[in-house]
């Protein structure tokens, strides 16, 4: 499938480039001004709300959050969503930006090193974050469209699946970097020559501190 000459650095999105959790960040900007998606934000922030949604993703691995927030998208047109995704990534999330994470991205670009953006966020979104930042190549979570318009649930969920797309699409390269604050990238990092766990809080670099092989990058925000 792949030269096994290249090399590949794998950055995450949410929380990785970005310090925001993208879905989110751009659902609550495009439906800034619907008050039903506020309520339900609203809602979603309750911290019994948080914990329940909590201990059903990890006996069902799915998150009622996030699949009933993408049910807002019903209706709209792909044109549409994508059109306001352009200028979200490029005047909205931008400020959000992670600069150690952007640099360590360019970095390994101008080393030669192929950059692919791996991420459970919408594929709109991710495709536009590639684009922006040049990278090579990029996997996300697909959303249901029919006619050209969005069915508002989900086609394919990659969040945890990422090194299985990753053995399936490159089967053979030289080298392998993967940045990434989430833990379910575990396997991911396993598979590589060196791993970034980048640290949003103390609790993250706990977390990492049993993974010898693991390096950290902390960011947290104050």
């Amino acid at each position: 499938m792949t030269n096994k000459n290249i090399k590949i650095a794998v950055f995450d999105v949410c929380d990785t480039i970005y310090s925001a959790n993208t879905t989110f960040y751009f659902l609550d900007s495009f439906f800034e001004s619907n008050r039903e998606y506020q309520r339900f934000r609203k809602f979603t922030k309750l911290y019994l709300v948080k914990v329940l949604n909590a201990i059903i993703y990890k006996i069902t691995k799915k998150d009622l959050i996030r699949l009933y927030a993408t049910r807002f998208l019903k209706g709209f047109s792909v044109d549409e969503i994508e059109s306001y995704c352009k200028e979200f990534v490029a005047n909205t999330l931008s400020k959000k930006e992670q600069k150690v994470i952007i640099n360590k991205l360019k970095d390994y670009q101008q080393s030669g090193y192929k950059i692919v953006l791996m991420s459970g966020s919408y594929e709109f979104i991710v495709k536009e974050v590639a684009s922006f930042y040049k990278a090579d190549n990029y996997f996300a979570s697909e959303l249901e469209v029919e006619n050209g318009f969005f069915l508002g649930r989900y086609k394919k969920d990659i969040l945890l699946s990422k090194s299985e797309i990753l053995k399936y699409n490159y089967d053979k390269f030289e080298e392998l970097i993967v940045v990434s604050d989430n833990k379910s990238d575990l396997e991911l990092m396993k598979m590589a020559n060196k791993s970034f766990a980048v640290c949003n809080r103390v609790k993250d670099c706990n977390f990492w501190n049993q993974y010898d092989f693991v390096n950290q990058i902390k960011v947290f925000h104050v």
